[in-house]
Order: structure tokens, then C-alpha cells, then sequence
């Protein structure tokens, strides 16, 4: 299961990075994080549905074969590690929060993973702590830094092929979880007034 959410997730990662240009490698890094959160929502529906087919594989063979448990991890690390989650995937829902805790800690407590728990764990916690700083910096925009941002977002945008741009859009008109509704609006209207790639 972990090899394959890992493989998810670099293929999926891979997929983001490949789609960037040298041009724009060089824009505003807060502007990538946006585009880069579109196309994560975008693509995220159907790697979620490989995931859970992987997950019913996983109980199926985990079903039929009793491996011995690992004890479960102290009590102050698995809440330390549910306050990290809350304070970091606010864009989440309490229920999908809960659910990345209880996946998170499945892995930890797997006995196939004892050698790299603590690697895990400074991963996790690494990114955990990028996507949080990243919403803080979200909601201090003040109007004319999301204006700004809303601008450079629409030249990126510009660049891109028409399929993306559409998957873009329709991403956007739906409002993306953790994005302020002000710098949402903006962009959506930035992306809408674009001319027609060529």
C-alpha cells in the first residue's frame, strides 16, 4: 500500500513538475503553489480512485493473512501528529482529516515500515509544514498582492494548452479548498478574460 501511494505520489508530483516550462520555473513561487494546487485537483479524483481500489486489494490480502501488530505509537506523538494534520490540511474536511490521520498512523504501525518510520514521519512532517506556511501566506494576501498574483497566474495560465486551461477553469468555478474566495474570484476572472491559445 505504501509503495504504491508512493509511487502515486511521485508519479504525480513528476506529472506537475514535467508540465512546467523553464519560463515557468522562474515565476513567483507562491504562484506556482496555486497552479500547482489546480492541477492536484484536477488529476486528484482519479488517483483517488486507484487508491481505493489499491485499499480493497490491501484488507482483502490483509484479510486472509494475520501478520503480528506493531504496539501502537505513544499517545503524545499520535496527537502531536493530529494537531499537525489540523493545523496543516485546514483545506480538508474534519472527516478527511481524520482519515489521513488514521492512514498516516496504519503505515507508521505497520511492521514492513519499522526501518523507515522515522524518515516517514520527517517527510510527512516536511510537508505538513509547507502546505500550512503556504495557507498562512494565503490568508495574509492583502487585495493588491492577490491582484498581483492573480496577474502573474493569468500569464502562466496563458501558456498552457487549452485542454489544461479548461480543466483549470472548471477547477476554479468550483472554489479550491484552502484558497481565500477573494484570490479565487480574481484569478477565475483573470483565466476567463485570457485570450484563446493560438
Amino acid at each position: 500500500m505504501f509503495r504504491m501511494c508512493s509511487a502515486l505520489r511521485i508519479a504525480l508530483v513528476g506529472a506537475v513538475f514535467a508540465s512546467f516550462s523553464a519560463a515557468t520555473l522562474a515565476a513567483d513561487p507562491l504562484v506556482l503553489f496555486l497552479l500547482r494546487v489546480l492541477r492536484d485537483q484536477v488529476i486528484s479524483s482519479s488517483i483517488q480512485a486507484g487508491v481505493e481500489a489499491a485499499q480493497e486489494r490491501s484488507k482483502a490480502e490483509s484479510a486472509t493473512a494475520a501478520a503480528p501488530r506493531a504496539p501502537p505509537p505513544p499517545a503524545t506523538e499520535g496527537q502531536w501528529l493530529k494537531g499537525l494534520i489540523d493545523e496543516s490540511f485546514v483545506h480538508l474536511t474534519p472527516q478527511q482529516r481524520e482519515e489521513l490521520h488514521a492512514s498516516l498512523m496504519k503505515i507508521l504501525n505497520d511492521p514492513k515500515y519499522a526501518s523507515a518510520r522515522s524518515l516517514i514521519i520527517t517527510e510527512f512532517t516536511g510537508q505538513a509544514i509547507a502546505i500550512r506556511d503556504a495557507h498562512r501566506a494565503l490568508s495574509q494576501l492583502s487585495p493588491d498582492q492577490m491582484k498581483a498574483i492573480a496577474a502573474e497566474a493569468r500569464r502562466e495560465y496563458e501558456r498552457l494548452p487549452a485542454e489544461q486551461r479548461q480543466q483549470l477553469l472548471q477547477v476554479l468555478q468550483h472554489g479550491v479548498p484552502g484558497m481565500p474566495r477573494a484570490l479565487n474570484d480574481l484569478m477565475l476572472a483573470e483565466f476567463s478574460s485570457a485570450p484563446a491559445p493560438r
